[in-house]
């Protein structure tokens, strides 16, 4: 694991965007995969950008329930959410989005990995909903030797309905376990 967290340092080199851009991918590059081994500079940089405090009562969603903390960023073409859960998930949520836009752009972002680290495409059965207005997709990042890996989860809704059309996480899961469940896009149909 100790190997894998060096060279997940190399994940700042990928988000080297220093202010959120209006994509749900650039965001999350730049947040959530930049600083996801140093989330008090997480914390920090969502600071400096002026980025609102989520209130507990509506960070609770964006959490899934869990202790942690949820920023808004307003971008011109929508509203997004950057959590950061005290069990160091980290998602972002777009209330409006393009999925297949999305879908392209997150296989774009994580379907290759800085070597020495392999991607791995994964079944999303399990990781968050698949029905016929939502999409989930996944990929991992570890070596073959590592007991840990960056799993990394996009999930889309078609509907115009749902509080978020997106929501892309990252955490570090076992191998063997890999029992992480993605935070749900509530009120999807």
């Amino acid at each position: 694991m100790r190997r894998l967290l060096i060279t997940a340092a190399l994940l700042p080199a990928l988000a080297t965007a220093s202010t959120p851009s209006d994509s749900i991918n650039d965001l999350f590059a730049g947040t959530c995969m930049k600083h996801f081994y140093s989330q008090d500079n997480l914390r920090k940089a969502m600071g400096d950008i002026g980025a609102p405090e989520a209130p507990p009562e509506k960070a609770e969603f964006f959490l899934d329930g869990n202790s942690g903390t949820a920023w808004f960023v307003v971008a011109p073409s929508t509203t997004y959410v950057v959590a950061l859960r005290d069990d160091t998930v980290c998602a972002v949520f777009a209330q409006r989005a393009d999925p297949n836009q999305v879908h392209a752009g997150f296989s774009a972002l994580v379907g290759t990995a800085p070597e020495p680290l392999m991607a791995a495409a994964q079944e999303a059965t399990g990781l968050g909903p698949n029905a016929p207005y939502t999409r989930t997709m996944a990929y991992t990042w570890s070596r073959s030797e590592d007991k840990d890996e960056l799993l990394f989860v996009l999930t889309t809704s078609d509907s115009s309905d749902a509080t978020a059309q997106a929501m892309v996480s990252m955490s570090l899961v076992g191998k063997a376990n890999n029992s992480f469940k993605a935070m749900p896009l509530r009120g999807t149909p």
